[in-house]
């Protein structure tokens, strides 16, 4: 489940797949395809498309706080 959450924490710091897939030095449809994949997985948009700049869903929102534990909790053990 949390593989590929640093792609989707980027588009959440980006507000952008472009800006992210730039900075994690991978092409835009594959970071795209990537967050799909995981949202797939999880069963709900993360991401709502439709504004821009690009905003998290309600589960999105979620998820980016469990990505910050996990973040955090990797940190401690660094």
């Amino acid at each position: 489940m949390f593989q590929g959450m640093e792609y989707v924490y980027e588009v959440y710091r980006e507000k952008s797949f472009s800006k992210a897939a730039a900075n994690l030095f991978i092409s835009q449809p594959s970071l795209s395809a990537t967050v799909k994949r995981i949202e797939k997985k999880v069963g709900y948009p993360i991401f709502d498309r439709s504004t821009k700049p690009l905003r998290l869903t309600e589960y999105g929102v979620q998820y980016i706080r469990t990505v910050e534990r996990i973040m955090a909790a990797q940190a401690e053990f660094t």
